[in-house]
């Protein structure tokens, strides 16, 4: 059984709002960078990484309340959209950049746990058993 914790969030509007929040700042993230261009640094928007533990923080409670409120019916749609909308950042940074597979794994585990097991046919196996004994 998990530790209680004092409710931080006594309705999905006021959750839903705060989680509206961190999505629309990491959207527009300013973050200063040289422009050749023009020679000098400037100030762009930028997406900043959308993750869990960011959101969390963001909320002011941890990942296993998160957890504990998406067992509360009201909260489970909210909770779970917010979560696919950082997988799908996730997602997304590991086809660009194939560095993200770790967190993903983490946060996600169900969805993407590596499987290990080799399903190879028999006749598959007896070539490769020939080819390795030649």
């Amino acid at each position: 059984m998990g530790m209680a914790y004092p409710v931080k969030y006594s309705n999905v509007s006021e959750m839903e709002h705060k989680i509206e929040q961190y999505f629309s700042e990491r959207a527009n993230n300013k973050v200063e960078m040289f422009s050749a261009k023009k020679g000098e640094i400037v100030e762009v928007s930028e997406q900043a990484p959308l993750h869990l533990t960011g959101l969390c923080d963001y909320l002011g409670i941890s990942l296993e309340q998160l957890e504990n409120y998406q067992t509360n019916p009201e909260f489970t749609e909210l909770i779970r959209r917010a979560k696919k909308k950082c997988e799908a950042y996730l997602v997304d940074q590991c086809v660009r950049l194939h560095k993200a597979d770790f967190i993903l794994k983490n946060n996600f585990p169900k969805q993407w746990q590596e499987n290990s097991e080799n399903l190879l046919n028999d006749e598959l196996k007896k070539i490769l058993v020939e080819f390795v004994t030649k």
